[in-house]
């Protein structure tokens, strides 16, 4: 897993959660990084992701109390792109504007 050089996946999934509220995202609304302000439950639909105990991230969508797997891969860059397209879809689609993410739609 490439965060292990740079601080863990931890440290990745922290970074990106701020990175993500500066495009203009909201967390545990827009989208959701378990282990992130303790005790806050996401919206009852978001976009989520996580670095599971096998060292892959995955990436989900969650509504109404159904998960659908969006991706799990190994790769951090690979997983970050797509749970930030999803979530910037998602939120656009509430009709939040939200600041060019800079990854491939």
């Amino acid at each position: 897993m490439s965060g292990d050089e740079q601080g863990g996946p931890r440290a990745e999934l922290d970074d990106l959660a701020e990175e993500m509220r500066a495009l203009g995202l909201t967390e545990h609304v827009d989208f959701y990084i378990p282990g992130r302000l303790p005790g806050t439950l996401p919206s009852s639909e978001h976009i989520g992701m996580w670095a599971t105990p096998e060292g892959a991230y995955e990436v989900w969508y969650r509504d109404m109390g159904s998960s659908d797997v969006l991706l799990v891969s190994d790769d951090f860059r690979e997983a970050r792109d797509r749970f930030v397209r999803e979530a910037v879809a998602l939120a656009r689609g509430r009709g939040a504007r939200i600041t060019d993410p800079g990854v491939q739609a």
